[in-house]
């Protein structure tokens, strides 16, 4: 991984999760979002998995990260049930890395449940 945003002003520090990523339970179809706060100078680079993949930004995984609010999300566009699985934030700078996880747990619609 390069660092883009290399340069330092003030004290120098490694990323930190301040508020991690909270677990969701969402129904089939539902957009959700994961949300944590990440700080460190300089900046981090972000990188997003599931079940240890990389998370590549499309149509279905939208990843963000406001830098002036420290804060980056994932959004999960029409939740199925095989997005099911630990997400993992990776905040990395030339400092250090820090990362947080949390589930996503999507159980099928009720209504689709037996249709063929």
């Amino acid at each position: 991984m390069t660092y883009i945003d290399t340069e330092v002003i003030g004290e120098p520090r490694a990323p930190e999760i301040v508020q991690p990523l909270q677990s969701v339970s969402a129904r089939d179809s539902d957009n959700i979002q994961f949300r944590c706060m990440i700080v460190g100078n300089p900046q981090p680079d972000i990188a997003w998995f599931h079940a240890g993949k990389l998370i590549k930004p499309s149509g279905d995984f939208r990843p963000a990260y406001d830098r002036g609010k420290n804060i980056c999300w994932l959004d999960v566009r029409e939740a199925f049930p095989e997005d099911t699985g630990r997400y993992t934030v990776v905040a990395r700078n030339c400092f250090g890395s820090a990362t947080s996880s949390a589930d996503l747990s999507v159980r099928e619609n009720e209504a689709l449940r037996g249709v063929a």
